[in-house]
C-alpha cells in the first residue's frame, strides 16, 4: 500500500502507520505534481489537491485532511473519482474552545480597552464592565465545538441556545433550533458564536438582515471562515452599536489588509486565524488519521467522513 503525504514525515510517525499496515510505503511528496500509478491514500492540508492534480494518481481511493475545512478542496471532483474525503474534525475542540471562552471574557470584561490603557500608561478604573452570569450565547454551528463551548458557558451560569441544521435537542444546551429559529433566538442573545463550516449555502450567512435581527449591543464572535460574514454589513453593524464588540478570527481576505477598518475599531478583537493553534494539533490530527487507517479500506466505518454533496 503507497500512501503520500504532503506533511514532513517524523520517523516514529512511519513506525506507527507500518504497525497498522504492515507493508505501507509512506511517502512524503513537496507536490502533486509528479504522477505517481500507485498511491491509495492521501495525507494532506488541501490547498495543493486539485482536480488535475487528482488525474495524476488513478488508485487514489482515500484523502485524509489534516484540517477541519475541506472548503478548498476540489468535492465535485472527488465525487466524480468516489474517493473518500476526511477531515481532522474534534482535533481542534480544546484550543477553539479555549480560544471562544477567552474572546468571550474579552468583550465581557472590555479586555481591549485596558491593553489600550496599558500602552498609554492610563489608568482609569471607571470602564463598567460586565458579568457572564445570566446571560444567553447562541452557538450557530451546533457541532463539537459548539457542546464544548456550551459546556463552559453553562458552568459560568449562561443560558445556551444552538442553532443546528436538524435543529434536534442536546443536553449540553437550554434550547435548540434548526435556521428556522434564528431571528428569534438571536432577539434574545447577548453574544453570538459562529461555527458555520464554509459551503456554499453559508457564503454571506450573517448578512444585514441578521445583524438587524441580533439584540442591540450584542456581541458577535466569528471563529468559523471569514466568508460566512458580510463585512460591510459587520463594519455597519459595530459603527451603529446594533453590534456592541466583535472578537474575528478570520476574515474574507487573510492576511487583513492593513487598510481594514476592522484594525482600528475600538469595539473589535482581531487575531489571525490562530483560534486553532495549539502545540498539541498535528499529534491530534495524526492520531485521527491512524484511527481511520485501521478500518481501510472500510469506508464506512472511518471517522469524520465528509459528505461531498454537502461540504461537510
Amino acid at each position: 500500500m503507497r500512501i503520500l503525504s504532503t506533511l514532513p514525515i517524523k520517523e516514529e510517525r512511519r513506525a506507527a502507520v507500518q504497525n497498522i499496515v504492515k507493508d505501507a510505503e509512506y511517502v512524503y511528496v513537496r507536490e502533486l505534481n509528479v504522477p505517481d500509478e500507485k498511491a491509495e491514500i492521501l495525507v494532506t492540508f488541501g490547498p495543493e489537491v486539485t482536480a488535475e492534480n487528482l488525474a495524476r494518481f488513478p488508485r487514489l481511493r482515500w484523502i485524509q485532511a489534516m484540517s477541519a475545512g475541506v472548503d478548498n478542496y476540489p468535492l465535485p471532483a472527488l465525487a466524480e473519482r468516489g474517493i473518500t474525503l476526511t477531515n481532522a474534525r474534534g482535533a481542534h475542540q480544546i484550543q477553539m474552545t479555549e480560544h471562544i471562552m477567552w474572546s468571550i471574557l474579552t468583550l465581557f470584561r472590555q479586555a481591549q480597552v485596558f491593553m489600550r490603557q496599558q500602552e498609554k500608561k492610563v489608568w482609569d478604573s471607571a470602564v463598567m464592565l460586565e458579568e457572564l452570569y445570566a446571560k444567553t450565547v447562541c452557538i450557530v454551528g451546533a457541532g463539537r465545538i459548539g457542546e464544548a463551548v456550551a459546556e463552559k458557558c453553562r458552568a459560568f451560569g449562561m443560558t445556551v441556545l444552538g442553532i443546528s441544521h436538524s435543529g434536534a435537542s442536546h443536553p449540553a444546551y437550554d434550547r435548540v433550533g434548526n435556521l428556522a429559529a434564528l431571528e428569534d433566538f438571536l432577539a434574545m442573545t447577548d453574544v453570538v458564536v459562529v461555527l458555520l463550516p464554509l459551503t456554499p449555502v453559508t457564503v454571506g450567512f450573517f448578512n444585514a438582515q441578521r445583524f438587524r435581527a441580533m439584540k442591540k449591543g450584542s456581541y458577535f464572535i466569528n471563529v468559523a471562515r471569514g466568508p460566512v460574514v458580510d463585512e460591510p454589513a459587520l463594519l455597519a453593524a459595530l459603527r451603529e452599536g446594533r453590534v456592541g464588540a466583535a472578537a474575528l478570527d478570520v476574515f474574507r481576505q487573510e492576511p487583513l489588509p492593513a487598510e481594514s477598518p476592522f484594525w482600528t475599531l475600538p469595539n473589535v478583537v482581531v487575531t489571525p486565524h490562530i483560534g486553532g493553534r495549539s502545540p498539541h494539533y498535528n499529534q491530534r490530527t495524526f492520531a485521527i488519521f491512524l484511527k481511520n487507517l485501521s478500518v481501510y479500506p472500510e469506508f464506512g466505518r472511518m471517522v469524520n467522513r465528509i459528505d461531498l454533496s454537502k461540504g461537510y
